[in-house]
């Protein structure tokens, strides 16, 4: 039977929350989870993922059928982030104070033993099978840039004084592109989607036995308490499925 919850909290240092969530089961084989980091002057972040979420979420709710095809799934996936992106990038004209304002969005369908991922931004997917801990998104981000062509390397992204800088956000212009991610599973794999808030402070081995503590609990709190642990130094978000 499919599992799916999550969690968000504003971290210790930050006023408010500028992510946002939802996850649902939607049978005893199918569960998706829509995750957004916003960003944008006080409050333009938390408009911009709260409208993304919810017009995702409710466009998951109603479109995912368990007979679906990659092709149909793909199509759902796509046509929700075009959406969002356009009722974010309208709110953030017509108001301006809202100007600029954008979001990071993952989609994430579990289907049978396949996991369909559509991506906007820097927020992650990582896949837990055992020991192995992998993550499956590229952060669409000036450093992932970097990395990709040499200039620096996967250590120095982490401390880069860029590393926040996307380079693809839901609701920044007219029309974004999601990348799009089909990944076959292994029976007993956990996925994890996560904001920057809570990735920051993750190492290898670290994760899997936090993972384990939050399907014990059927709760992703474990996750928030161990970011807050460390610091909690921006929103932190998280959604287990497996």
């Amino acid at each position: 039977m499919r599992v799916v919850f999550g969690s968000t909290d504003p971290g210790l240092t930050r006023s408010s929350n500028q992510d946002g969530f939802a996850c649902e089961r939607i049978s005893d084989n199918m569960a998706y989870g829509v995750l957004c980091d916003g960003m944008g002057g006080e409050n333009g972040g938390g408009i911009a993922s709260a409208v993304a979420v919810e017009f995702a979420a409710q466009m998951l709710r109603r479109d995912l059928k368990e007979d679906m095809g990659e092709l149909s799934l793909r199509s759902v996936l796509s046509s929700a982030i075009a959406g969002a992106n356009a009722l974010v990038y309208e709110k953030g004209q017509a108001d301006p104070e809202l100007t600029g304002m954008g979001t990071t969005i993952i989609l994430a369908v579990l289907l049978g033993s396949t996991l369909y991922i559509a991506y906007v931004g820097d927020s992650r997917v990582y896949r837990l099978n055992g020991a192995e801990e992998r993550q499956l998104t590229r952060d669409h981000t000036v450093v992932q840039m970097l990395v990709d062509i040499g200039e620096i390397t996967p250590e120095d992204a982490k401390t880069h004084p860029k590393r926040h800088y996307i380079t693809r956000a839901v609701g920044v212009s007219p029309e974004v592109e999601p990348d799009f991610i089909v990944e076959a599973l292994e029976e007993g794999s956990i996925i994890l989607l996560c904001s920057d808030g809570l990735y920051q402070y993750m190492e290898p081995g670290l994760t899997q036995p936090l993972i384990q503590e939050c399907m014990a609990a059927q709760s992703a709190d474990p996750l928030i308490q161990f970011a807050n642990r460390q610091g909690g130094s921006d929103n932190i978000t998280a959604i287990v499925m497996a």
